[in-house]
């Protein structure tokens, strides 16, 4: 597959290579990390992506100047500098015609773009996310003024050409910061959230909470979870950082209860909201610290028999596996996006548990990015 911005946008490393040597070397990056941690498995199989173009369903585009005319794109991998990434083979096609148009109305609304070296300017960044189930759009907006010219006419323009946005949100970022967005913003159009059908259940979020980036493949790695945990019409399940509960409520047809549990308020929210649409009754959401949670449950005697966890990129804590190995859940399903740091977290959780599986999939087609699932065991059981 060839893209004439491969090299100035850095963002498919792969993309100049057959998906069978893809697959090798995804395969053998994590297995290389797991001896090097004194690991003892191997991935048994990695599953690549039948859709592994226009598959992105969250985007961040930056706007710059050419000889006076505004365009819109990603960002340079390693540096603050946009590039013209037009029709950009990993985000869906009708997401690439909003991206253009919103350049266009930029350019002809004279909306000023922000400069991170004067601090001057209006428009900072917008976000965009794409429900592949049900054709819905939302845009945040980033702005580095609260006054923002033409924003009226912006959203009538938007959402006149482009139905499907059901929401628009805008957000300030007035920090002299690398972080696109500071706040969860307000709508200034629709109620600010999205809808999804993912494994036969309805999901609604906003533009900060966290859904994975590709629709067929997180269904294929929630399978796998499914798959490894195998649970039991008796067994509790506790999912650790469960953001709006996605992972949770697809296992929780098959077990007594779910306990779901994380820090984020607006997160928590949504996870509720998402429970009723679903008409889920064995399920229970909890907003606290995981490992404060997971150490009161322990000093209870509270019984989990399974617990998940998908932490961000950063991994896990040291104190977060010491507060699984109180709580002693016979079964550990951790699901990773950075092999580095579930390698060295997994040489943690052997002092108490044996990794059984290691599967992974190619949530990120043509990237140097997978997504890993691990089942561990007790050794003691």
């Amino acid at each position: 597959m060839k893209c004439h911005l491969q090299k100035q946008c850095g963002g498919c490393q792969y993309l100049d290579k057959r998906v069978s040597d893809i697959q090798k070397i995804k395969t053998d990056q994590v297995n290389v990390l797991l001896k090097k941690h004194r690991i003892q498995a191997k991935v048994s199989n990695t599953h690549m992506a039948k859709q592994d173009t226009h598959y992105r369903n969250k985007v961040i585009v930056g706007f710059a100047k050419q000889k006076g005319k505004v365009f819109a794109g990603l960002y340079a991998q390693g540096s603050h500098r946009v590039i013209h990434t037009k029709n950009c083979l990993m985000q869906p096609k009708r997401v690439n015609e909003l991206i253009e148009y919103f350049a266009y109305l930029v350019q002809s609304m004279k909306i000023e773009l922000y400069n991170e070296k004067t601090r001057t300017g209006t428009l900072r960044h917008v976000l965009i996310r794409y429900s592949q189930s049900t054709n819905q759009m939302l845009v945040m907006i980033v702005s580095a003024k609260r006054q923002f010219p033409s924003r009226k006419n912006l959203v009538k323009a938007l959402t006149k050409k482009f139905p499907e946005i059901r929401s628009i949100l805008f957000s300030i970022n007035d920090r002299n910061t690398s972080v696109v967005v500071e706040d969860v913003g307000y709508p200034i159009y629709g109620d600010g959230f999205i809808s999804d059908t993912l494994c036969d259940l309805d999901f609604t979020y906003s533009a900060s909470n966290f859904y994975q980036i590709h629709h067929d493949q997180c269904e294929v790695l929630y399978a796998l979870a499914n798959q490894f945990l195998q649970m039991k019409p008796n067994e509790v399940l506790l999912d650790t950082y469960c953001g709006i509960g996605t992972i949770g409520m697809s296992l929780a047809k098959d077990c007594k209860q779910v306990i779901g549990v994380e820090i984020n308020k607006q997160s928590i929210q949504s996870a509720k909201y998402n429970q009723k649409r679903n008409n889920i009754t064995n399920m229970e959401f909890v907003c606290a610290d995981s490992t404060k949670f997971m150490n009161e449950a322990a000093i209870h005697h509270q019984k989990v028999d399974a617990l998940v966890l998908d932490p961000p990129r950063a991994g896990t804590t040291r104190d977060f596996i010491e507060s699984v190995f109180r709580l002693k859940p016979s079964k550990v399903c951790y699901i990773s996006c950075d092999p580095k740091t579930l390698a060295r977290d997994l040489e943690l959780f052997q002092k108490q548990y044996k990794v059984q599986r290691i599967e992974l999939v190619d949530m990120f087609p043509y990237t140097k990015h997978v997504e890993s699932v691990v089942l561990m065991s007790r050794k003691d059981r």
